[in-house]
């Protein structure tokens, strides 16, 4: 079985209760074709980048669900025939998915969230981890002599610090370009 996600755009003047049914009658059909939900969001209203059926605005909903290629086509004829359904878009997330397996993560996750004490517990039981000696014997650098940072640095600094090594310089025919090209030239004399 494969993973799809379907993300639908829905009239946003269709009522909550309508929403609901919309998202029922095609989890129903989903079930019936041999596939799985995984999970069914509604992102709410969001405005289009451009005017579908006359409007600018959509809501948009989210199935995420395991199935055959065979439901995905029939998933999609449906939303076709739809009046509701301004746009859609299916994409395969996965090629393969292991159904039983994929399902006891999913348990564990509902039983995590739960009994979060538990993985309180459990976080209280972890030792902190003690920085190595090279860790502890580093310098730490200024924020201006850091390369890169060209608005912090006085031009004392911008001379000593190693920006623009020949690797960073990009040429073009009228010349260099780069975030060394104006230390070079100030440098040459230019």
């Amino acid at each position: 079985m494969r993973r799809y996600e379907s993300v639908v755009i829905l009239d946003p003047e269709m009522p909550d209760d309508e929403i609901r049914n919309f998202s029922e009658k095609y989890s129903s059909l989903i079930k019936t074709s041999g596939g799985e939900i995984i999970k069914i969001e509604d992102w709410g209203f969001k405005r289009l980048a451009y005017k579908v059926k006359k409007r600018d605005r959509g809501r948009y909903i989210l199935f995420d669900f395991v199935g055959l290629p065979a439901l995905i086509n029939e998933l999609e004829r449906q939303f076709k025939i739809s009046e509701d359904v301004m746009k859609f878009l299916s994409v395969k997330v996965d090629e393969e998915v292991d159904l039983e397996a994929f399902k006891a993560a999913a348990q564990k996750k509902e039983a995590v969230q739960e009994d979060p004490v538990e993985i309180l517990d459990a976080a209280d039981a972890v030792t902190p981890l003690v920085a190595s000696s090279d860790e502890t014997d580093r310098e730490t650098i200024p924020v201006e002599t850091v390369p890169g940072n060209l608005e912090a640095l006085s031009p004392e600094t911008a001379e000593t610090s190693q920006l623009g090594t020949q690797n960073d310089n990009l040429t073009t025919e009228s010349g260099d370009i780069g975030p060394s090209s104006a230390l070079d030239a100030e440098k040459e004399g230019r």
